[in-house]
């Protein structure tokens, strides 16, 4: 298992068609909903398996010159619950130190506070109700 940086197309069309499956499928979203406008500014994470196949994606969004944002954490729906998306998220918070933010924050469905909670995050409110059903807190975490 490895973690990249997206940059051959092959390595984009897993880091996308990744966080579709994961983040949009099930609601009956389009594809085009994957991308936002912050894509540009953001440092794009693809976990890949032993056979390369993509496992685990997220990025980081750079806000400010002390903020960094958790996104569009993903990991395939087979491979959830043996630790990958805490590897994912260690490995952005270190990049995080590493471009010396001071803190994160990140928008969690309701059903992952707890995982947060868990890395150390703290919720800080409601945030905003995605598809008009999957309600988000905003969480909060100083490094």
């Amino acid at each position: 298992m490895k973690i990249i940086e997206p940059s051959a197309a092959e390595e984009w069309i897993k880091y996308y068609d990744l966080r579709y499956e994961v983040l949009r499928k099930t609601w009956n979203q389009p594809y085009s909903s994957t991308k936002d406008k912050e894509e540009d500014i953001s440092i794009h994470l693809l976990m890949l398996g032993d056979d390369d196949e993509a496992i685990a994606a997220g990025r980081l969004q750079i806000n400010s010159n002390e903020e960094g944002q958790m996104r569009s954490m993903a990991v395939r729906n087979d491979r959830q619950g043996k630790g990958l998306g805490t590897i994912m998220a260690k490995h952005i918070e270190e990049i995080v130190r590493e471009k010396k933010l001071k803190y994160v924050v990140l928008d969690a469905r309701e059903n992952a506070v707890k995982f947060y909670e868990k890395l150390g995050y703290k919720t800080i409110g409601e945030s905003y109700l995605l598809f008009g059903t999957i309600q988000h807190y905003r969480m909060r975490k100083e490094l």
